[in-house]
């Protein structure tokens, strides 16, 4: 597979993901997973009961990012 797919790939998965901050699209996918028992939510691992750091739209916009930024860099690159 060349760097060009790959970057490419990389780029739609983070815009896929990142789609999900929306909470409409989120409510549709995983909402209607979690509605339906066909996944679990995930439980907090702090004891203390305090939310997590960044919460769920934050937590997916970095990640969507990352991915982004992980494409651009193999298509910037892809000729080395």
């Amino acid at each position: 597979m060349s760097k060009t797919l790959i970057g490419l790939i990389f780029i739609l998965a983070g815009i896929c993901y990142g789609s999900l901050a929306v909470d409409d699209i989120y409510k549709h996918t995983l909402g209607y997973l979690f509605e339906h028992d066909w996944i679990k939510q995930p439980t907090s691992p702090s004891k203390n009961g305090s939310p997590a750091l960044l919460g769920r739209k934050g937590t997916i916009l970095l990640y969507a990012s990352v991915l982004i930024i992980i494409g651009l860099f193999l298509l910037w690159n892809r000729n080395s």
